[in-house]
């Protein structure tokens, strides 16, 4: 008999420490690793003013920093497939989070960003390994909970996304009150807080850990995640495959459209209260990132309340609600309303990615979470590039940064896109193993290893 009992139908209760503890130091790893990779958001207006950049150029920049994460999501990801699973993906995960924390502390160094393209250049050691490090943070959650716990353990996991983003925003906002408007370098130092939680992890991924969850699941009568502990012989003819499953061809669709929307929202709502409204940078440091306190609050709760209900309706409805939302950006100038419809867009703004990702999930084939998350991540930051694109070349053609129309014309793509990922989702099954009557199957040719 199964056992899933939660606290308020919500919280889990009787998993492994282990579940938990992996689980918290993921949550700690992810926030922190947002914190140096989100940074170029917050610091955007101080970047673009000390390297003079136009709206397209700073678009582009920001594309190509999000690009390499595109190229590099899905080798990275069947790298770790080869390796193996479960607890071995410490084997990729601990160097990469190493990497990234210095490079991100060294851009705190002027000498070494003296100019835009060393600055650059150091944003793609910084993009090499956040990404890796997202991803692969990821595909440890699902394995560490059993399939019934899945949209839980991602939610909970991924609400270090917004708490991230607003303790980078805290951050880069007490640098510039009492470092002065120049010194956004030194946001980067954060980067370093990293190590200690990579060492941590190190020794918490162990054979014996995870096979303690696994009998902790076994016992509760739950689902065991996809893992089978060796590597497999992951390539791109396997990647291809996963494709093929509509739910990890819809989601990846979807993820592409959100992403985007985001992107074009950072890339502009902070210039948009700088140039137009002319708040100051520690301002707009601040009030830039209010969306993260209602993004962590329901990025937790949806996908827990998806364990239950399903995830097909709910990304739907965020389609909608965003739509909505973005249509209110064209009357908040206000310091009140900035803050009001920040807020609101947090219902949904980062629950839809864990929902996503574990929609996926659910239907990956053994050995593959690797595979498949990397083509949801890859579609991810494809998205975020084009959003960083669209920002810049609207607004570059349409007068530059002081331009009112130009951030009219930003927001109104933003609505047509959010309504169309929820049309989008229209088509697509419901993944949720409690919801769904019969199992899906994934593909016998997803299934197979590669030789």
């Amino acid at each position: 008999m199964k056992e899933n009992k939660r606290i308020l139908g919500i919280i889990p209760i009787g998993a492994s420490k282990y579940s938990w503890l992996t689980l918290l130091n993921t949550w700690i790893t992810w926030g922190l690793n947002v914190v140096t990779f989100a940074m170029i958001y917050v610091i955007g207006s101080s970047v673009i003013k000390t390297y003079h950049l136009s709206p397209a150029t700073w678009g582009w920049f920001v594309a190509g920093y999000l690009a390499l994460r595109f190229f590099i999501d899905i080798p990275l990801n069947l790298l770790s497939d080869r390796l193996g699973s479960g607890w071995k993906r410490k084997f990729l995960w601990f160097p990469v989070m190493i990497e990234y924390s210095i490079v991100g502390a060294m851009i705190a160094i002027p000498g070494l960003s003296s100019n835009v393209w060393a600055y650059f250049v150091l944003m793609l050691g910084v993009a090499l390994g956040t990404s890796a490090s997202e991803a692969i943070g990821v595909i440890a959650t699902t394995e560490w909970w059993s399939k019934e716990e899945r949209g839980f353990a991602v939610g909970l996991h991924h609400t270090g996304y917004p708490v991230g983003a607003l303790v980078g925003g805290a951050f880069a906002s007490f640098i510039f009150t009492h470092f002065g408007d120049s010194s956004w370098r030194l946001t980067y130092l954060a980067s370093l807080a990293t190590v200690p939680f990579a060492i941590w992890y190190w020794f918490l991924s162990t054979r014996k850990n995870i096979e303690e969850v696994y009998e902790n699941v076994d016992k509760r009568g739950l689902t065991r995640p996809n893992v089978t502990g060796a590597g497999s012989h992951s390539s791109f003819s396997g990647w291809i495959n996963v494709l093929k499953i509509p739910e990890v061809l819809i989601s990846a669709i979807c993820l592409f459209l959100f992403q985007a929307v985001q992107n074009v929202f950072m890339t502009s709502y902070p210039e948009y209260l700088s140039f137009v409204h002319s708040y100051s940078y520690a301002a707009v440091a601040s009030l830039s990132v209010v969306w993260t306190i209602t993004g962590a609050l329901f990025q937790f709760l949806w996908p827990a309340i998806s364990d239950k209900i399903g995830r097909k309706w709910i990304i739907i409805f965020a389609g909608i609600w965003q739509a909505a939302i973005m249509s209110l950006l064209l009357v908040s100038t206000s310091v009140t309303t900035v803050i009001l419809v920040q807020l609101l867009y947090g219902v949904t703004a980062n629950a839809v990615f864990p929902l996503l990702f574990t929609t996926s999930a659910d239907v990956a084939p053994a050995n593959r979470t690797g595979a498949v998350l990397g083509v949801n991540f890859s579609a991810t930051w494809l998205g975020a590039s084009v959003g960083a694109i669209i920002s810049g070349q609207v607004l570059q053609s349409l007068g530059g940064f002081n331009s009112l129309m130009g951030y009219h014309v930003v927001f109104y793509t933003m609505i047509i896109l959010s309504a169309f990922t929820a049309l989008v989702r229209l088509f697509g099954k419901e993944t949720n193993p409690i919801m769904t009557k019969q199992k899906l199957k994934p593909l016998a040719r997803a299934e197979k290893m590669d030789a």
